[in-house]
């Protein structure tokens, strides 16, 4: 037999089938476009100047756009769109579309090692993704890196936005303001600001919600008896709503989210019922009742409250009196951990802590020059963002300025250029206070730091003299992020120090101090210690 004839025989029994994935060809695409939030699908342009380019792409390239999808508002965070799964699922069954047209690969997805696993996917059916702002070959390996970086690139974008919002929301609910949707009872009359410009006032509704307290705290009505007799007074709310209301302490003055966990924080709004009240509605007063002990009603003599928490568990302290041996308490409200101290003991340790900040009056003098050299180094360094703000602002206007002439030519409404001019002058204005703000700290840090020294020299009797708010303002001022009781070792321990008076301890502490390994110290003055501003006293 001829090794032609062998060499055919092999090959049609034992020659191996092509893996080389068919690329499908021709011009005929599909198109996806797509914005993130409501808002900017209807009132903003995003949208149409999307398709627009893709359409000029498409022209260009002597495309033809067989379908469009998107043309809505869908997350990208994730690959659950109904838009998106139905342009997967089209082109999954015509063979005859070559590709999906996108401005960006972020418009595509931002889900990272998802959006490369759909893309892989996708180049097994042959089809192509062409971004028309990120052209790249992706039949190639350099190519077919390029736009899997881009995915991860949108990935990283997305989580860092993320972070960036979360640490901001953080500190505002950590500071007492309210950043998310009005709670109803409530009326928010600068509801267009900033969380720390908002104004609550307590209206109709706010009223009847406080009636609803009562009646529940009397412990003679159930929750659709309440629900029953408020929507008789014309206030309809159903029955899983007034339970969220009943246990939410938003209404009694203060904020807990799961955005901060263990975390109790004393809100700016004015609360519609008195903490006696709302303890009372939710029976918290009869949890593991102790005989001869009542829950304390004068804050005064427990001013740690919310500030000091256990070490072990994070659960801020609140109190009690005991009526027997006529001492108050602070108490944990952990349930894996009870943690109950004598509150003037506790009182002695935090006093000890002022302590480290106060310092012999003869040494003011080179206090201050020390203390005025090292801020004045610090805004120094802050003028970079000076001129950020000032490039930003300088963005806005001319933002403004292309709104004034698009309204003008008719392509857009005057709805849109007010909200959107309103929108870019507010920052704006955001922008030229913190430029301002820089300029004073400036010409007064001589006089702060005069004054944060007149604070720090007297600090202990400053907080024993001050009423319950005026003590709590100072602690949180020294210390932002509360204090933690470590009962095991009878000591209380912080993470954060306000910079200004961290650096009168460093400066002020002798040596001897420093060599008794006060573990308190350790944690007051260590490498790990955050510092916070010094604007306070500006």
């Amino acid at each position: 037999m001829k090794s032609e004839s062998i060499q055919e025989l092999l090959q049609l029994h034992f020659g191996k089938a092509t893996s080389i994935i068919s690329q499908r060809m021709g011009n005929i695409f599909y198109s996806y476009d797509r914005v993130s939030s409501k808002d900017q699908m209807v009132n903003g342009n995003s949208l149409v100047w999307q398709f627009e380019r893709i359409n000029e792409f498409a022209t260009k390239n002597s495309f033809v756009i067989k379908n469009k999808y998107g043309g809505t508002y869908e997350s990208a965070k994730n690959d659950e769109r109904k838009e998106f799964q139905r342009m997967l699922k089209d082109i999954e069954k015509d063979k005859s579309v070559a590709g999906i047209l996108v401005y960006s690969y972020d418009r595509f997805s931002r889900s990272g090692a998802n959006g490369i696993f759909l893309l892989e996917n996708l180049q097994k059916l042959g089809v192509k993704i062409v971004a028309i702002t990120q052209e790249v070959d992706s039949s190639t390996p350099t190519g077919n890196f390029q736009q899997n970086l881009y995915m991860l690139l949108s990935k990283l974008d997305n989580d860092m936005r993320k972070d960036k919002s979360v640490s901001g929301t953080k500190s505002i609910l950590r500071k007492g303001y309210w950043p998310y949707s009005t709670p109803i009872g409530y009326t928010n009359q600068n509801k267009h600001s900033t969380a720390d410009k908002h104004v609550y006032t307590i209206n109709d509704d706010g009223l009847l919600i406080k009636k609803a307290f009562q009646w529940k705290a009397s412990g003679k009505m159930t929750n659709q008896q309440i629900v029953d007799k408020l929507t008789a007074k014309g206030f309809k709310i159903t029955l899983r709503h007034i339970a969220w209301v009943l246990a939410n302490p938003f209404y009694c003055g203060y904020i807990i989210t799961s955005l901060l966990p263990g975390e109790v924080n004393i809100g700016k709004h004015p609360p519609i019922i008195d903490e006696k009240t709302f303890l009372m509605a939710n029976n918290i007063g009869n949890e593991n009742p102790i005989h001869g002990v009542l829950k304390v009603k004068n804050q005064e003599e427990l001013p740690l409250k919310i500030f000091m928490k256990d070490i072990q568990t994070e659960s801020p302290f609140t109190g009690y009196f005991n009526k027997k041996k006529k001492i108050h308490y602070y108490k944990s409200r952990g349930v894996a951990s009870k943690v109950n101290v004598n509150a003037n003991k506790l009182h002695q340790h935090f006093s000890n802590v002022l302590s480290h900040f106060e310092f012999d009056i003869k040494f003011q003098t080179k206090l201050a020059d020390i203390l005025y050299k090292k801020l004045s180094a610090q805004l120094e360094s802050k003028k970079v963002d000076e001129t950020t703000n000032k490039k930003r602002i300088s963005e806005l206007k001319k933002q403004i300025e292309l709104l004034e002439e698009r309204f003008v030519l008719n392509e857009i409404s005057g709805e849109q250029f007010g909200k959107f001019s309103k929108k870019y002058q507010s920052e704006i204005d955001i922008l030229n206070q913190e430029i301002s703000q820089q300029g004073n700290m400036s010409s007064n840090l001589k006089k702060s730091v005069e004054k944060g020294l007149e604070i720090a020299q007297n600090i202990r009797q400053i907080w024993v003299s001050g009423d319950f708010y005026d003590k709590q303002k100072l602690q949180f001022m020294l210390f932002p992020e509360g204090m933690l009781y470590d009962k095991e070792n009878d000591a209380v321990r912080t993470t954060k120090v306000n910079c200004f008076f961290q650096q009168v301890a460093v400066e002020t502490r002798v040596s001897d101090e420093m060599q008794k390994g006060n573990l308190l110290q350790d944690c007051l003055f260590g490498d790990n210690v955050g510092s916070t501003a010094f604007e306070y006293f500006f």
